[in-house]
């Protein structure tokens, strides 16, 4: 109401009105009404997720501290500390918390079984000598870069003052990207993680070990109708007046949910995109290996995909694998649409609950009213459209995006707007944006295209 109480709004010549009674999806009250009501359910449970010794729950942060990550195989990771010199103690003291926990979190053993060690704290005058100590170490220790192991990460204090949160010249990607083209998994913190580490040491030290390529948990129950989820996206210069220096790539999901890897990186221009994406799936599809008979992979894109596009790659998608069955869902959540429920206390659309649109686009409520926090923010929701040659049961692919929002394994908080295969696409986009624009062009050693690295 506050929003039309300013409208009529004049802008560039044109006139903008908005009505400020709300149009309802379905009400009793509205029969009658020219707006045919929209098919909403609420019959979507709470995905549980498996820990260690396939103990369930469908809370992540209460599962991981009772149960265990669901890898829980004893093993040991050697940290190479990097902070400045005025920092060391500190330093001592993040590492000791990250071994030993506090309050619900009971240390990087009990919790993940893995053993957190250190040899030394490498120190410098300032961070801005970060990237040339990192370039020393890596001199002197040659069989470090791409150690298959994944036993060893860089834990750099990078403190956030001092540089714009997107500014691609910040050390902050300096280290990140030299490390990354080098085959070492690096974990960055900031200052206030430094200072106290109070209820964030679990969510440092997940980090670290999911980089380490740790699987901290996976779903409790394969999805239905599918054997691999892939998330495509492609990135590109912001600025950039030719839209020349892109890159696209593609992340590989299983049934479960649990990351498989990552593929792709080359610059491609702009109008090469169908081309090149029509390539790399099938290069992708070719390193899943054996495919079951009838398998169906679904390919999701929070970018949007002309006909055209789409088209071409599910051909090329087709002759690579023959007689498997592939869908493309488009994921859009930067509309306008809110969900708002006048049945519960927080007056939000319950999280689960989805609204058809039409047979092969839908609505779904993920950030709404729901069992872990009362609030995730206003009341998005996410648009699927789902382009298949099949007829779809919106109920299922609702079922998937829903469950595959309890797999960030960035953060204990796991529930996320957006499931993790555009989730993860869109942070990859960002991070390679920013490499591009640092050199024109970024490589990601081979070794680390099985682990989520840019967590």
């Amino acid at each position: 109401k506050a929003v039309a109480a300013i409208m009529p709004l004049k802008l560039n010549g044109f006139q903008f009105h908005i009505n400020a009674q709300p149009t309802f999806c379905f009400s009793p009250t509205h029969q009658g009404a020219d707006i045919k009501p929209l098919s909403v359910f609420h019959d979507l449970q709470e995905p549980q997720v498996s820990f260690a010794n396939q103990q369930k729950s469908v809370h992540i942060l209460e599962g991981l501290n009772k149960f265990g990550s669901y890898k829980n195989d004893p093993r040991n990771i050697t940290i190479i500390p990097i902070c400045t010199e005025n920092e060391r103690s500190q330093m001592e003291n993040l590492i000791e918390r990250l071994q030993k926990g506090k309050y619900k979190y009971e240390g990087a053993e009990r919790t993940f079984g893995v053993k957190l060690s250190y040899d030394t704290i490498y120190t410098v005058k300032s961070h801005k000598d970060i990237e040339g100590e990192c370039k020393r170490l890596l001199r002197q220790n040659p069989a470090w870069a791409g150690d298959s192991s994944l036993s060893r990460i860089f834990l750099v204090s990078m403190p956030e003052s001092g540089y714009a949160l997107d500014d691609h010249n910040a050390p902050y990607y300096a280290v990140k990207e030299l490390l990354l083209e080098n085959g070492i998994p690096c974990q960055m913190f900031n200052t206030p993680t430094l200072q106290n580490p109070d209820w964030k040491d679990l969510n440092l030290a997940l980090n670290i070990v999911a980089k380490c390529g740790l699987v901290p948990w996976v779903l409790s129950e394969k999805l239905p109708e599918a054997d691999f989820f892939i998330g495509i996206a492609y990135t590109t210069t912001r600025g950039s007046k030719n839209r020349e220096k892109m890159m696209g790539f593609v992340s590989v999901f299983d049934e479960y949910g649990r990351w498989r890897f990552y593929k792709g990186e080359s610059v491609f221009s702009f109008d090469k995109k169908k081309e090149y994406f029509a390539k790399l799936i099938p290069q992708t599809l070719q390193e899943l290996g054996h495919l079951p008979e009838n398998a169906h992979i679904h390919i999701h894109t929070a970018s949007r995909f002309s006909q055209e596009d789409e088209a071409t790659i599910l051909r090329a998608a087709k002759e690579a694998v023959p007689g498997v069955r592939f869908s493309f869902v488009w994921i859009n959540d930067s509309h306008l649409l809110r969900g708002y429920d006048n049945s519960n206390v927080a007056g939000s659309l319950s999280r689960g609950t989805y609204i058809t649109l039409s047979p092969k686009t839908f609505l779904l409520s993920t950030t709404g009213y729901n069992i872990f926090k009362k609030s995730l923010g206003t009341p998005r929701l996410i648009e699927a459209s789902v382009h298949t040659d099949k007829a779809v049961s919106t109920r299922l692919y609702a079922k998937q995006l829903l469950a595959l929002t309890k797999l960030n394994w960035a953060s204990t908080n796991a529930l996320t707007g957006e499931p993790i295969t555009t989730k993860y696409a869109l942070d990859i986009a960002y991070l390679t944006e920013k490499f591009i624009q640092r050199k024109g062009h970024f490589s990601l050693h081979k070794i680390l295209e099985k682990t989520p690295w840019f967590l």
